[in-house]
């Protein structure tokens, strides 16, 4: 053998083992939070353990309380016996891990928090992940049957608590919208209801749906949205919608609900109440019934952090939960026929690289 190929196979095994160093320590360091282990995951469809025990976070408002095993996440069962619960339950559902970094196993339980640090009311909190990066669509044992596993599971918590509120952003905001009619109030931000309308960036990055998949999302929220608009559900429930106006990926997303862009979509009118730009003085914020669409002047996917960091999202979300957190007794005046109105929204020039920067901001 030459000297030359000599060098150069021996350069390849160091370069190879070095690499495979590298990664287990990359593995080691930030295993406990599933950064690597929710990225690798995304790729190859396989399963971990260790994500899948951050398939569920319960906090309970009661420190004290125990009746949930820490390493039960797997298969969730809600604990019908636990003596400790408070009158409402959020359930977080976590954007795409993929995107914005690992998995974040407590994701809006800061602006929780601000929302309820005034008063004394308490609250616990279900955080949900999605280690498979597939839109909520694959259950524990990754098969396709996570609509009906979540579906079911939010079901539960509803029959043992007094008022179930859903919040989610972009992947999640998919799953809020697909379970909408089974909760109090649920809010959306810039939700994902068509992933083949996705760019290349989300397809590469992980966040992955067949076609055939993609059409039982786009099935379960039309039908979950006419359910609501004509009050078919045991109970009152309200759906909130906010998306990006001035972004062309969410904009293709919102035109699949309220009609109209390039392929001139037809207007959903029988699932919506009400279509208007963003106001927070508009009392239909705190409406305790139907499905409502709004849109912000903003150009960035991540809508939901672009809100906080303007001091805007805690008093948004104050109006959309104040039938939840004030007396219901004080609110029982709000009934009157709702009409629905309609805005324009202006057409866009699909810029890739815009889209682009938009899925890299981190969600809330």
């Amino acid at each position: 053998m030459l000297d030359w190929e000599w060098c150069f196979y021996s350069l390849l095994g160091i370069t190879l083992i070095l690499a495979c160093i590298f990664l287990f320590l990359l593995i080691k360091r930030h295993r406990g939070h599933g950064y690597f282990l929710s990225k690798f995951s995304a790729f190859t469809r396989i399963r971990f353990d260790h994500l899948e025990q951050r398939r569920l976070t319960y906090c309970p408002a009661d420190k004290t309380c125990h009746c949930h095993p820490l390493n039960s996440a797997s298969h969730i069962k809600p604990n019908l016996l636990c003596p400790h619960r408070s009158p409402t339950l959020y359930v977080s559902f976590a954007g795409a891990a993929m995107i914005v970094g690992g998995v974040r196993t407590t994701e809006w339980r800061g602006s929780m928090n601000q929302l309820h640090t005034p008063t004394n009311d308490t609250f616990d909190a279900l955080f949900l992940t999605d280690p498979a990066q597939c839109f909520y669509l694959q259950d524990p044992d990754y098969q396709w049957q996570g609509i009906s596993y979540y579906r079911k599971l939010v079901q539960d918590y509803s029959k043992i608590y007094q008022r179930v509120i859903l919040i989610g952003a972009s992947l999640g905001g998919s799953m809020v919208c697909m379970c909408a009619d089974l909760a109090t109030v649920s809010i959306a931000f810039n939700p994902i209801l068509d992933p083949t309308l996705l760019g290349i960036p989300w397809r590469i990055m992980g966040a992955y749906c067949p076609a055939s998949k993609a059409q039982i999302i786009r099935e379960q929220v039309h039908k979950n949205m006419e359910k609501i608009k004509v009050q078919k559900t045991t109970h009152d429930c309200v759906l909130h919608i906010h998306w990006s106006q001035l972004s062309a990926a969410d904009q293709r997303q919102a035109h699949r609900v309220v009609g109209g862009g390039k392929q001139k979509q037809p207007r959903q009118t029988e699932c919506l109440t009400s279509v208007a730009d963003f106001d927070i003085n508009d009392r239909d914020l705190s409406s305790p019934s139907g499905v409502y669409i709004w849109f912000h002047r903003c150009a960035r996917h991540a809508l939901a952090m672009h809100l906080k960091r303007s001091d805007q999202l805690i008093p948004l979300l104050k109006h959309h939960l104040q039938i939840t957190l004030d007396d219901r007794s004080e609110n029982t005046s709000y009934i009157g026929e709702q009409n629905s109105a309609v805005v324009e929204i202006p057409m866009l020039e699909e810029n890739p690289n815009t889209i682009e920067q938009d899925v890299r901001l981190p969600l809330l």
